[in-house]
């Protein structure tokens, strides 16, 4: 045959008479489209997702914006002595009292003088506090007396009928004087009316001879209103008011009831700064040198419970605000630093409360001295005004700087205020007043706030903690997220460790060892397992396994090895059978050894009181607790497995030659109890290697309580890893059995054919083949234990808390997400937040799968190499 010369090509054989058809061209065309788009489908689906939640997450990590609005002058002279002022909610409406007790209330975009009135009736101010989230202050004056007065915000909302005419004609938005007060017109088609007074009630006097007061603070405790007064002569008092309403006119009248405080003044003559905490509990006496004194204002004696230094470097203290919730101090100094302080519990603490004031971060920009301090009435967050113009604007917990700007009228800060809700700040410097809209995003979130530890107020020290949610208002939200992926770890880690050696050694021996009719029943019904809902699986952990195992803890623990051992004897016992009812019965031998497990349940039920007194000083529930006994039986259930493989293989490696030789000539009988002997001896030496290593551990001083093991808690990650195990079961099972059952038959036989047991050929042989699938199957199981919501949600505990004992619980980033979406519809952050967790765990699960990928492609180059 010449392939060039076509003519001289001899054919032999039958040529083709049927073409295919056009429908099978047709339906291979629509199937490899479909296939095609269904694969681009899934992968666009997928990356879609993810882009969404990249989508809701990324704005948290965005930076503040701060827009200027206006800019007027100061509605007072220029020698006026402003002590407090403030701004409504809406930012149209400020007001400042001055030293002479004048009230000037004033527009927010001209400075316009809306009134001017006399708050003190012709007494001079000597000092004053107030904090907007409560609708008193108090003022004191050169008298000696003390007013408590009422803030008011009044806002009406009319409908067009009740507004005079000459009104109608207002935009929306558009703001007018009335008769002292700003009338606004407002989307829904409404008019909103907002006037402010300050009306003091009678006053009260001190009893200190007419000496002035000066220095106040106060706080709104559950029993009432508390309020700190320094008097020029030195006198430091603590007084609780008792309110009084008169049912006849609806006046209301403050008497009070109070205690002096003998407090040490040093050298440095009376301090200059008077605090009360929020509870009312602690006062602080600071000193413009640093110098606190922190009495305890509950007891009549009023002891001294701490001194300190809050600056050091022979800075000065000019000015000390509290956050919302009155237990962080910020105090801002002469160098241009702002420390926050607050007090933590520290038990052996040179202190009569147990309680220390620690410095926890520190910020400002230094150089220039700091002027004045405002806070927010709702968060953490905060502004600082310097001595040349300066402001910052700070998150007390993040340390995230949302703005820095700097006045260029020319002298220091000397007005500061944030609205009610974040949403503005005011400033004041050289005679001018600047107001800026504030869009703050989301200050408490940082990248260093999710990941890594955070000193929140009145925690001892910087921890990684996630709360979203709190019963009251001074709340402080924390959005860490390690606590949740640690979790997520540790549900995967006891639920794979109790699943994924059960779920490869079914699939070995049903794909290598058991009869075909036999896995034709067996695989099928593990593989139903599956079918059970998460939710019914959590159901039953919570309330049947966690209390029932929560009554029998010494014994459950004992099953791990009653029930293996109990399984081997069972082995071991079919084998010692005379040969004709072993071989009659062959068929049944998995049936036969199965029948006995409930006699290791019993066996374990019987053993657990004894290993409770043996192991673990009579009662586990205090042993775990630390209270009794010493460390040598936590030690024993990590040794015994590893004891037991190193038993194993020096029975593999060095016994089993020697028994083979030496028992060559043997009966099957013989041969059957030299078998059993040899496995009471590796079970001897595995228990006497445990106990040995164990009780070397506990003599060293090494105790694992507190670490993989500590209190026990009903719903726990043992119950989690039992249950979870299961889910996860069906799916690693399936898969692998599949892949072992793909290794071809002739590998097999060529291995057997060489003089391999059984059990070598699918050591060496099949697993090593199949590896790539087995290790597919790992990985998808691991997928579904990092994934699983409602067997963590119900018999996990849901508790955020940090460490690997098995006896305690957990919350994972998807139980997270599932309980707490409904509650962070409400809040933008925790929302967001919620998204960043589910994006996280989307990570997680995508690099799972990538190396999971990249590994298997590994195994099947080898496979294909071999």
């Amino acid at each position: 045959m010449n392939p060039s010369n076509p003519a001289s090509t001899s054919f032999t054989g039958r040529s083709v008479t049927r073409k295919t058809h056009w429908t099978v061209h047709l339906a291979d065309h629509v199937s490899r489209w479909m296939i095609t788009v269904g694969g681009i489908g899934a992968i666009a689906a997928i990356s879609v997702v993810m882009v969404f939640l990249a989508w809701v997450a990324v704005p948290l990590f965005l930076p503040a914006s701060l827009n200027e609005v206006s800019t007027f002058q100061a509605p007072w002279a220029a020698d006026a002595n402003v002590i407090l002022d403030g701004i409504d909610e809406y930012q149209q409406m400020g007001w400042a009292l001055t030293g002479d007790g004048s009230l000037i209330v004033y527009r927010m975009d001209s400075g316009e003088i809306l009134s001017q009135s006399a708050v003190a009736e012709g007494r001079a101010i000597t000092a004053s506090a107030y904090f907007p989230n409560f609708s008193q202050m108090v003022i004191g004056f050169s008298d000696g007396t003390v007013s408590i007065a009422d803030v008011k915000y009044d806002y009406q909302f009319l409908d067009p009928s009740d507004t005079p005419d000459e009104y109608h004609d207002m935009a929306v938005n558009e703001t007018r004087v009335q008769d002292g007060a700003l009338l606004t017109r407002i989307p829904n088609g409404q008019y909103r009316r907002q006037s402010f007074s300050i009306e003091p009630k009678e006053p009260i006097d001190l009893g200190d001879d007419d000496s002035a007061v000066t220095g106040l603070d106060y706080t709104v405790s559950p029993s009432g209103l508390v309020f700190a007064a320094l008097s020029d002569n030195g006198t430091l008092s603590v007084n609780h008011l008792e309110e009084r309403t008169n049912f006849m006119t609806g006046e209301t009248a403050y008497t009070a009831s109070g205690r002096r405080i003998a407090y040490e003044s040093g050298a440095a003559g009376p301090p200059s700064f008077i605090r009360i905490t929020g509870l009312g509990d602690n006062i602080y006496l600071i000193w413009k040198d640093g110098t606190l004194h922190r009495y305890d204002a509950r007891s009549d004696d009023a002891p001294l419970l701490e001194t300190l230094d809050l600056t050091g470097d022979n800075a000065q203290v000019t000015t000390a605000r509290f956050l919302i919730g009155r237990n962080t101090l910020l105090v801002g100094d002469s160098n241009g630093e702002v420390h926050s302080w607050f007090r933590v519990r520290r038990p052996g603490a040179n202190t009569a409360d147990e309680r220390v004031l620690v410095d926890a971060r520190g910020f400002g920009r230094g150089g220039s001295p700091v002027t004045t301090l405002a806070v927010s009435q709702r968060g953490r967050i905060f502004a600082v005004g310097y001595q040349d113009g300066h402001i910052e604007l700070t998150h007390g917990t993040s340390a995230k700087q949302l703005a820095n700007i700097h006045l260029e009228d020319g002298g220091p800060v000397s007005l500061l205020n944030l609205p009610g809700k974040d949403d503005g700040l005011l400033a004041g410097a050289g005679g001018s007043i600047h107001r800026w809209t504030l869009d703050p995003g989301h200050p408490e979130v940082t990248w260093a706030s999710i990941f890594t530890p955070v000193w929140y107020e009145g925690y001892e020290k910087p921890m990684y903690v996630w709360q979203s949610s709190s019963g009251t208002d001074d709340f402080e939200p924390k959005y860490g997220l390690y606590p949740l992926i640690f979790g997520s770890v540790k549900a995967t880690f006891y639920s794979m460790l109790f699943g994924l050696p059960l779920a490869l050694l079914a699939a070995i021996y049903t794909s290598e060892f058991l009869s075909p009719r036999s896995k034709a029943m067996i695989k099928p019904t593990i593989e139903l397992m599956a079918s059970l809902p998460s939710v019914v699986l959590g159901f039953l952990a919570a309330l049947v396994f966690a209390p029932w195992i929560e009554k029998i803890v010494p014994a459950t623990l004992c099953m791990f090895a009653t029930l293996p051992l109990t399984f081997l004897a069972g082995a071991y016992l079919f084998q010692m059978l005379p040969e004709y009812w072993y071989l009659r019965l062959s068929r049944y031998r998995f049936i036969l050894i199965l029948a006995v497990m409930p006699l290791g349940f019993c066996w374990a039920l019987q053993l657990g009181p004894v290993a409770e007194r043996w192991l673990f000083a009579g009662d586990i529930r205090l042993w775990l607790d630390g209270q009794i006994g010493g460390a040598t039986g936590g030690w024993m259930f990590p040794m015994t497995p590893i004891c037991a493989l190193a038993a194993f293989v020096v029975m593999i490696r060095w016994v089993n030659p020697w028994l083979r030789v030496y028992t060559a000539n043997w009966g099957r009988g013989a041969m059957a109890i030299a078998d059993a002997v040899r496995a009471l001896a590796g079970v001897a030496m595995a228990l006497g290697g445990a106990l040995a290593v164990s009780s070397l551990f506990a003599a060293i001083g090494l105790d694992p309580r507190g670490a993989y093991i500590g209190t026990y808690v009903q719903r726990n990650a043992l119950i989690v890893g039992f249950v979870m195990g299961f889910a996860v079961i069906p799916i690693i099972y399936t898969i692998a059995d599949d892949a072992l059952s793909s290794v071809p038959d002739h590998l097999r036989s060529a291995s057997l054919g060489c003089g391999a047991t059984p059990w070598q050929t699918a050591l060496y042989i099949v697993i090593p083949t199949a590896m790539s699938g087995l290790f597919s199957a790992t990985m998808i199981g691991l997928g579904r234990a990092v994934g699983e919501t409602m067997i963590v949600l119900m018999a996990a505990g849901n508790t955020p808390v940090m460490d690997w004992n098995i006896f305690n619980g957990f919350r994972t980033l998807s139980a997270n997400i599932a309980v707490e979406l409904p509650e962070a519809v409400r809040n933008s952050t925790h929302y967001r937040m919620l998204f960043l967790a589910a994006l996280t765990l989307f990570v997680m699960t995508f690099i799972l799968n990538t190396v999971a990928e990249l590994v298997r492609l590994r195994f099947r180059k080898r496979t294909y190499e071999l």
